[in-house]
């Protein structure tokens, strides 16, 4: 499977504010807006027609299954096959392309900065922990690729918390769907009465978040609210292509978000730890 393929700017005295903009040019990203009709409430995907000619509240699978371990999702960004979904992809698989976690890094912490207290907010309170999924120790070395993408922004990585949530199991989302699996995740005792941000890169059919979700409100945790860079669609599933179809020319913005749409801009920058 070959997706597109992009090239290394020159990126020496770059920063956050930079990579943000690096992404907006490249149109990968189309924003999440609180202002999307006719998606799902929980995790944003096109929900189908009811009875009534209006759209349901939510999806299938949240409303019977996600919505009973995650109080909340936003993901900040719409995923598709030719756009972040293949910017993901080749990070994680691909040799040579590791420089593409500056951008996605980048942006995580852009969209946090602007957008925490909003999150908090709308989901009833300060979040307590951020902790990000983690991958099987059997894989990557045990160093989980969201760890790297956090890592190279000064000071980024002690925003979050470690080994409060362990994966069990080195099988991949495939396999999963959108099942919550008991037994895929262990956390631990720290978890407990906190209201945590769980982060993932990628929601497609959520079985990996909610699990994870799952092992920290049975360690005690008193509010899951997940984030993701992507909230991925199908442009040939029947009830995300007419919604696929709008997304086009949308873009990245920075100030949108997926529970209360626009706010104004901040000043603010952070620099990147690099060599050279």
């Amino acid at each position: 499977m070959s997706f597109r393929r992009l090239s290394r700017p020159d990126d020496r005295h770059w920063n956050t504010g930079d990579w943000v903009k690096w992404l907006q040019d490249r149109d990968v990203a189309p924003s999440v807006s609180a202002d999307d009709i006719g998606t799902c409430s929980l995790c944003r995907t096109p929900t189908r027609i009811g009875t009534q000619g209006t759209p349901y509240r939510r999806c299938y699978d949240c409303e019977h299954t996600h919505s009973s371990v995650l109080d909340g999702l936003v993901p900040i960004c719409y995923s598709l096959r030719d756009g972040l979904e293949g910017l993901l992809r080749t990070v994680k698989d691909d040799p040579g392309h590791e420089w593409l976690r500056l951008p996605l890094g980048s942006l995580l912490w852009d969209f946090l900065q602007r957008h925490r207290s909003c999150m908090e907010d709308y989901y009833g309170g300060k979040f307590e922990m951020q902790i990000s999924m983690p991958s099987h120790s059997s894989t990557r070395n045990g160093i989980g690729h969201l760890d790297q993408m956090i890592r190279p922004i000064k000071g980024f990585s002690t925003q979050w918390t470690t080994g409060a949530l362990v994966k069990n199991s080195p099988s991949k989302a495939e396999s999963r769907r959108s099942k919550i699996v008991p037994e895929l995740f262990t956390a631990t005792a720290a978890v407990r009465g906190k209201r945590i941000l769980l982060f993932d890169d990628t929601y497609t059919t959520g079985g990996s978040i909610a699990s994870a979700a799952y092992a920290l409100k049975q360690r005690g945790a008193a509010t899951v609210v997940g984030l993701t860079l992507g909230r991925q669609l199908r442009a040939d599933w029947r009830d995300s292509r007419e919604f696929a179809a709008t997304l086009p020319g949308r873009g990245l913005n920075v100030r949108d978000c997926a529970v209360h749409g626009r706010r104004p801009e901040s000043a603010f920058d952070l620099f990147f730890k690099q060599s050279g």
